[in-house]
Formats: C-alpha cells, structure tokens, sequence
C-alpha cells in the first residue's frame, strides 16, 4: 500500500508530495496550506483497493 501521493496545485501549478493515512477512511478530504505558494486547497483521497486517487481543489472555488 502507497504511504505517499501527488498532487497538482491548482493555484501555482507544483507538484505537492503528501503522506496518505488509509486508516482515516476510503473518502477523505482536508484543507491544507500548499508550501510552495501558501494558498489553500481541499486535498481529496479516494481509495480504490489498495490505490488511492488524489486531487486538489483551490479552496475559494467552493464557496
């Protein structure tokens, strides 16, 4: 089982390393601060068998 993933950020377009937690549930999604440009983005996990699908969303798209 994967313990990392990638993912774009939507604000300046780097590829963001996180660590994945299977244990927090197949559907997960959290705000977190991107490090190289400090914007927000809603980080989306699903997880299909053992293979996660990871994507981020700016975060004032959703409201």
């Amino acid at each position: 089982m994967q313990d990392e993933a990638t993912y774009i950020c939507d604000s300046c377009g780097e590829e963001i390393v996180i660590p994945l937690d299977p244990v927090a549930g197949r559907s997960q999604s959290y705000v977190e601060d991107c490090p190289v440009c400090c914007n927000p983005s809603v980080i989306h996990v699903e997880w299909d068998e053992d293979e996660p699908r990871v994507w981020a969303e700016a975060e004032q798209d959703l409201n």
